[in-house]
């Protein structure tokens, strides 16, 4: 791709590792699938699916980032390092509901840059992150909808 353009790269980069960004979401999801063995082993593979998903969000924005010339270090646009603000809930109810909430969130953010990018090529990839955070959304609602009848 190759195309060095600092405010695109600034906008994917606090996508990628901003206050809320998407490694963030990766390391919340991957403690909640490293707790789930012990709390809640019936939900394991939801789990999984969630932060092998996040993770591929996180490749698809570092890959662009590196393409443009960046460097997708773990650092906001304005390189205030990431302190991965993850929360250590036990509750499977809570989990699910701060999840959603990231993930609407994550939702909404990534199409706002979208809608602030006119090259083809990251179009198409956001719209690829676009798809997997739906999906991550409607993984947590079949959680939320199993809860409801447990």
């Amino acid at each position: 791709m190759k195309i060095k353009n600092s405010y695109y790269e600034g906008l994917l980069q606090d996508l990628f590792c901003g206050n809320d960004g998407f490694f963030t979401i990766f390391m919340h999801f991957l403690y909640q699938y490293n707790q789930i063995f012990v709390f809640y082993p019936k939900f394991e593979k939801e789990f999984e699916k969630l932060f092998q998903t996040e993770i591929e969000v996180c490749n698809i924005l570092s890959k662009i980032i590196i393409e443009m010339g960046g460097d997708a270090k773990y650092y906001s646009s304005t390189k205030k390092f990431l302190n991965g603000n993850i929360d250590y809930i036990k509750s499977l109810s809570s989990i699910i509901d701060v999840d959603l909430e990231l993930v609407e969130k994550g939702l909404i953010d990534v199409k706002n840059v979208l809608s602030k990018v006119d090259n083809i090529r990251i179009k198409t990839e956001l719209r690829k992150v676009v798809a997997l955070k739906e999906f991550e959304e409607k993984i947590l609602k079949e959680i939320k909808i199993k809860l409801l009848t447990i």
